[in-house]
């Protein structure tokens, strides 16, 4: 009895080993797959935030020694917690972000990873013009994954050739005289819905200022080597007051919605209807002949401004913890590069998302959405109110109203945001 209890003993000290040993080198496998963290607002039932879900499964399942972990914060908590948590050091390996102001604070507070060191995998894929909104100090920290224009024409062709324009205006002047015949027709030249009284400054005066002005003078204005009296930008203000004037509005266009303007549009109420690329979805699931709807973009005025360039920003991007070194930041390089490539570009084209890079679309993406996607690859003019002060945002906003109803002059605005301009410099 006592020899077969050391042989049971030996088979059981045996076997204790053998599983030792087993997890020892389970463990070890574990040890070696870098694990990655990366912070979103990828909450709700949206296309973009299922094709981004599916680029990080896909990057996960190709990539055994590299696992990213999705974290999901509702958007409206999100930028909170991750101010809060930059201020204390205590950011994950990756986290969503977003351009200029917004990105500044995180660059300013050494949170961030310059990715200067990989920024060549785009080099001729995204255009300077777009890759510079993630740009601080000449040090690049994003990549954009999407583009939002703010400033599309959409045109029901049909219309437009009843009172003879077969194509649409090239030029502010062509424009006004399309009002004009539409108006002698009594059809409603544009559908518009300022009630937020944020549309007639992003999606108006971003672009038209812009043309007046070129895309250097917003922020140079607020660095303080130009003025908010400049003739070009008083100029830009007054094609509001024209537009107006000329009745080129629906009657309520200070009382609906964006979105109830579009509605107009799209049930042929309108000719036209200015909006962003966020309009190209809703306009494709509810006119019926897609076929027969143009997108352009704004005209020029008198040759004035670059005609390829459209008021925009770039779309959230993912930037990288400044601490991460070795494995965690090769990793999170390579995982870079996996996700913001062709496949993920064509992924968003199709769920009809405005992408930075000129992907190949085929035949079955609708040509509104090829042509307002290609307008982005001739830069992005500024967006006023992703540039300017809360304050002066405020101002420009309501005074742009104020012009609409006759109430204030341009000049009166342009002279209410230069005090405000110099109230802020003190």
């Amino acid at each position: 009895m006592k020899k077969f209890g050391a042989i049971a003993g030996s088979v059981l000290l045996t076997l204790s080993l053998a599983a030792c040993g087993g997890n020892g080198e389970k463990a070890s496998s574990e040890s070696k797959v870098t694990q990655l963290t990366v912070w979103n607002d990828w909450t709700e039932d949206r296309p973009e935030n299922k094709v981004y879900k599916d680029m990080i499964a896909e990057f996960n399942k190709e990539n055994k020694d590299i696992q990213v972990k999705i974290e999901s914060i509702p958007h409206d908590q999100y930028e909170t917690k991750l101010r809060t948590q930059a201020a204390g050091k205590q950011l994950p390996d990756m986290m969503r972000v977003w351009p200029g102001a917004r990105i500044q604070p995180l660059v300013e507070g050494n949170a961030l990873l310059p990715l200067d060191e990989i920024t060549d995998t785009w080099k001729d894929k995204i255009p300077a013009g777009i890759m510079k909104d993630y740009k601080v100090d000449g040090k690049q920290y994003a990549i954009p994954a999407n583009i939002s224009e703010t400033s599309l024409i959409f045109y029901h062709k049909d219309m437009l050739k009843q009172v003879g324009f077969n194509e649409f205006p090239k030029t502010y002047e062509e424009l006004t005289s399309l009002i004009k015949a539409l108006e002698a027709k009594k059809i409603t030249p544009i559908a518009l819905g300022n009630k937020a009284i944020w549309p007639l400054q992003s999606v108006y005066i971003s672009t038209i200022g812009d043309r007046f002005t070129g895309s250097d003078y917003l922020p140079n204005t607020l660095k303080g080597d130009g003025s908010f009296k400049d003739e070009g930008f008083v100029k830009a203000l007054s094609v509001i007051d024209d537009l107006a004037k000329s009745k080129a509005f629906n009657e309520d266009f200070n009382t609906i919605d964006e979105a109830q303007s579009r509605t107009l549009f799209n049930s042929g109420e309108t000719a036209m209807h200015f909006a962003g690329s966020w309009a190209i979805g809703p306009i494709l699931d509810s006119v019926k002949n897609i076929g027969e709807i143009g997108v352009a973009p704004f005209p020029s005025f008198d040759g004035k401004g670059d005609i390829k360039k459209i008021s925009g920003v770039a779309g959230g991007g993912i930037a990288l913890n400044k601490d991460l070194s070795g494995k965690k930041k090769e990793a999170a390089f390579k995982f870079l590069k996996f996700f913001y490539s062709d496949e993920m570009y064509q992924q968003l084209a199709k769920s009809n998302i405005v992408v930075p890079e000129n992907v190949q679309l085929d035949d079955s993406i609708p040509a509104i959405y090829k042509e307002a996607n290609s307008f982005a690859q001739g830069g992005l003019a500024p967006v006023y109110d992703a540039t300017l002060t809360p304050e002066l945002t405020d101002i420009i906003n309501n005074g742009l109203q104020s012009i609409s109803i006759g109430e204030k002059s341009p000049k009166d605005i342009a002279t209410e945001m230069e005090k405000q301009l110099e109230q802020q410099k003190k």
